[in-house]
């Protein structure tokens, strides 16, 4: 692994340690380069100029265009900015090539150091390891995972609506259809030809955007700091390690007595029984007071077991929960002021309510005005502020639209995977487009939280909805007979 020098310091925002630093002696690494640490010296991210002026200083040395070199300091400051400002330095030269791959040299080690202040000794977990990022490979050899991310979405729209138009078309699981097809040709007010012209220039508008954001923020995911986000974590695990003695001190438990009573009971175990003993020895490495009493050298197994599951699961999982809290909560807020501002209503709102009978293709009948406030900019921020990455952006948008496809269909379908063990489903948001319902159910998506918290889920109970329901299949019935005969008399009228 690349080291720039022989040194030895910790990022103290993510360990909060004290910081302990050696200048170098001598160059270790072909690929980075030091002179000698004065009291001016400062770590630094090497751009273009600077690499010419150390080729220029070291002939027949080579420095790749696509590596960046941290070079030798008193402060260490810096170093924490390279994953915010490499790239972004780079990119403001508009004549550089975009890297395709770069490089933090960083000392590393897979022991613990002492640093002695002030009479008083800490120690110091391992150095975080040096790693090289780079573009992480093309799901589509043709096509990047950025546009693909654009294109994904358009195409589960009319993936999942072709599905249930077939089954309408079919008349499949009839039983299971909340309105009558009779009812979908008398109640909306809006024909479907104006619903597929609406949706294609909407989701023209919406791939264009998407497209202008990509290019000004230069999307793109690398890979190669796995390793380095997993000591990070570990590190953060073996802070919360080090603080159990005293959060038993502050129960009145000595934490010493503790594990030597748990490593008595422990030994005490027959060997028949290792399952019983192994969380033993976890409790014992948990509570043991190593902090001041001995040096403890690199993380322990389960630290690292720990670190990784953080990284691998709980901390996607918790971003995912933070884009469907953040979507939620846009959509929420912003689709019940439009129900409540009459102007609004009027002028952005109400087109959407033009389909009584909800169906697939309808799910994002909108204007443009309401398809850029909730659904552009509600999950452009949502994935900001979560901070998914092009790859789980891809399957939340993917699923975001699938969902809100699925919640119009019309169709109360007990092996959908989309309406499984969740409130917030087709029978739930249906309600919201009937005249009696508009009123509340203002949810959409993934919950009906805020509709709970809020106290704006429909208060009907299922006799009086079912007898509504009824009603309006009544009504759309006696129209269509009203109207076939008209038809009739108007056909026998021209026949004379």
């Amino acid at each position: 692994m690349a080291r720039s020098f022989q040194a030895e310091h910790m990022r103290d925002d993510d360990y909060g340690i004290q910081e302990s630093l050696k200048a170098p002696e001598k160059i270790l690494s072909p690929l980075c380069t030091h002179s000698p640490a004065t009291d001016d010296t400062e770590h630094h991210l090497s751009t273009r100029e600077s690499r010419s002026s150390a080729r220029d200083a070291s002939p027949g040395r080579w420095f790749p265009d696509d590596v960046y070199v941290v070079q030798g300091s008193s402060e260490i400051d810096r170093v924490r900015q390279w994953r915010h400002s490499t790239y972004h330095t780079t990119r403001s030269n508009r004549t550089a090539r975009k890297p395709s791959s770069f490089t933090l040299c960083l000392p590393t080690s897979n022991a613990h150091h002492i640093v002695t202040m002030a009479n008083q000794t800490t120690y110091e977990p391992p150095f975080l390891p040096s790693y090289t990022l780079k573009p992480v490979p093309q799901l589509v050899p043709w096509l990047s995972d950025f546009h693909l991310s654009l294109f994904l979405p358009v195409a589960a729209y009319w993936f999942v609506s072709l599905i249930f138009w077939y089954i309408d078309k079919k008349d499949y699981w009839s039983q299971y259809r909340i309105h009558t097809p009779e009812e979908f040709k008398q109640r909306n007010r809006v024909t479907v030809g104006e619903v597929l012209r609406s949706i294609l220039l909407q989701q023209a508008v919406q791939t264009a955007l998407g497209l202008c954001l990509g290019y000004l923020t230069d999307a793109g995911d690398f890979q190669g700091r796995q390793d380095y986000d997993i000591v990070v974590w570990a590190g953060r695990v073996h802070r919360a390690r080090d603080a159990v003695p005293w959060t038993l001190a502050l129960l009145g438990l000595d934490a010493k007595t503790l594990v030597s009573n748990i490593q008595t009971y422990a030994t005490t175990m027959p060997l028949t029984a290792p399952s019983t003993a192994k969380p033993m020895v976890l409790l014992s490495s948990l509570v043991h007071p190593h902090v001041g009493d001995g040096l403890t050298y690199g993380f322990s197994s389960w630290e690292i077991w720990i670190a990784k599951t953080i990284y691998w699961i709980l901390e996607p999982a918790a971003r995912f929960g933070l884009a469907i809290f953040f979507s939620d909560s846009w959509q929420y807020f912003w689709h019940r002021a439009m129900h409540t501002n009459k102007w609004m209503f009027r002028n952005i709102h109400a087109h959407h309510h033009k389909i009584y009978v909800p169906y697939a293709f309808g799910a994002f009948y909108n204007t443009l005005t309401e398809a850029f406030l909730l659904d552009t900019i509600g999950t452009t921020l949502s994935l900001m502020l979560s901070g998914l990455t092009i790859r789980q952006t891809m399957f939340f948008s993917t699923i975001s639209v699938m969902k809100g496809v699925d919640d119009h269909c019309g169709y109360r379908l007990p092996w959908d995977p989309l309406q499984w063990g969740n409130e917030q489903n087709t029978a739930f948001h249906d309600v919201h487009h009937q005249s009696w319902g508009i009123k509340s159910n203002y949810s959409q998506l993934y919950t009906t939280f805020w509709d709970h918290f809020c106290n704006t889920v429909c208060q009907k109970g299922e006799a009086e909805m079912a007898t509504l329901y009824e009603r309006g299949r009544v009504w759309a019935r006696q129209r269509g007979e009203v109207e076939g005969v008209m038809e009739g008399e108007k056909q026998d009228g021209g026949g004379r």
